[in-house]
C-alpha cells in the first residue's frame, strides 16, 4: 500500500516527545532518536521531530492492504494527541509537510 498522509504537529515539547516514544514502544515501534524509521507487524512508520523548533512530523510509510489510511492515521493521531493533552499542549493549525 502507498504512504499515508503525513501529521504535523507544533510545540512539541522534549517531555511529549518521550511519551510518544512510550505510546510508539505499546505498538511495537522503537524509536531510537529524533529522526528515523521502523517497521513493526507489516507498518512502517518514519518521524522527524525537531527539538528546536518544536515540530514533528509523522507518517505511515508502507501498511498492510487490509488497514485503510484513514484508520492509521486515526490511532497516530490520538497516540500523539494523548500525549500533548497530558503535557497541557495547545496546538496551532499547520500547513502538512
Amino acid at each position: 500500500m502507498s504512504a499515508c498522509a503525513m501529521l504535523s504537529y507544533n510545540n512539541v515539547t522534549p517531555t511529549a516527545w518521550q511519551c510518544m516514544i512510550g505510546a510508539a514502544a505499546q505498538y511495537g515501534v522503537t524509536i531510537t532518536g529524533p529522526q528515523g524509521s521502523a517497521t513493526a507487524s507489516g507498518f512502517s512508520v518514519a518521524w522527524n521531530y525537531d527539538q528546536d523548533t518544536q515540530n514533528l512530523h509523522v507518517q505511515c510509510t508502507d501498511s498492510p492492504f487490509w488497514a485503510p489510511c484513514a484508520t492509521i492515521n486515526s490511532k497516530l493521531a490520538a497516540a500523539v494527541e494523548g500525549c500533548l493533552t497530558n503535557e497541557n499542549i495547545d496546538q496551532s493549525p499547520m500547513v502538512p509537510a
